[in-house]
């Protein structure tokens, strides 16, 4: 069905003023990187067929679109004091934008699903969603902080999502988890989200930076050679996970990233003692 002059224009104006905030919009980055670190965990076996946009032309609900396998969900991102649904037939409102969404997306005949997310903690919008698109809305609280290393301490959501693609699991601590959190900023902020990014394409900017190992990396595999020169050095305990090599001797441990030019430096050394291990190591 055709839409109305005013609606169009409603859209450019919409879009245009989502472009603008977008500049500097924390809220937006780090509710992105929580969906990201979350969509690895759930489809690290599917990565080419998770995407992300942001501010999509022509759309009523524009601040994020994650195209999942079975759905695509769009969000609306709202970091203010205040937040109401208002009402669905009052242009400008939220209802408005979803009632039209839901209507855009059933003419599309799309597997679909809208959010609205939320910062402010004092709000009725979870309880109060309007009849007429309450069936595919839904509104959730995400926390906001002005640094994503204060964000990891606050929000247990996005903990346990950085815990779950963190080689250390559960036994992550604080500064480890920020790590990939920041890395993931990064490779967000230099990514062109008004395209659609692959979940693949963001693990292989991450893959770049090599002092943070993730879960989802596959494990390094150790020649028999090297494997052979380390079992022989009296006390080590070793393993892989990822890209990154741990080792432990008694109580002194430590871990680096495990490269095939490490590899090659112990077999042309062959270390004989921990110290000398340790040494290589750095």
């Amino acid at each position: 069905m055709a839409r109305s002059k005013a609606l169009n224009e409603y859209l450019a104006n919409k879009h245009r003023g989502g472009e603008n905030n977008q500049k500097g919009g924390l809220y937006e980055d780090f509710y992105a990187v929580f969906q990201i670190v979350s969509c690895l965990a759930k489809y690290k076996h599917q990565l080419d067929d998770v995407s992300f946009q942001t501010q999509l032309e022509d759309t009523f609900v524009d601040d994020l679109l994650i195209a999942q396998p079975d759905v695509n969900v769009y969000h609306q991102l709202k970091n203010t004091q205040q937040v109401a649904w208002g009402k669905v037939e009052k242009i400008g409102d939220i209802a408005f934008d979803f009632a039209h969404q839901i209507e855009d997306c059933k003419e599309r005949d799309e597997s679909f699903a809208l959010k609205l997310i939320f910062s402010v903690q004092k709000t009725s919008v979870k309880e109060e969603i309007p009849e007429l698109i309450e069936g595919y809305s839904e509104a959730e609280w995400f926390p906001y902080q002005q640094d994503i290393n204060q964000l990891v301490l606050i929000s247990s959501d996005l903990k346990k999502a950085l815990r779950s693609i963190s080689a250390e699991g559960a036994d992550a601590q604080d500064d480890q988890l920020a790590n990939i959190a920041t890395l993931f900023l990064g490779v967000w902020r230099g990514a062109n989200s008004k395209s659609r990014v692959s979940l693949s394409d963001l693990i292989k900017k991450a893959e770049s930076e090599k002092r943070v190992n993730l879960a989802i990396y596959p494990d390094t595999v150790i020649s028999k050679e090297c494997k052979k020169i380390l079992d022989a050095i009296v006390g080590i305990e070793y393993h892989v996970s990822g890209r990154m090599f741990y080792w432990r001797f008694g109580f002194m441990k430590g871990e680096c990233p495990w490269p095939d030019e490490m590899e090659q430096k112990i077999i042309d050394t062959r270390p004989r003692t921990k110290l000398d291990l340790i040494a290589l190591l750095g």
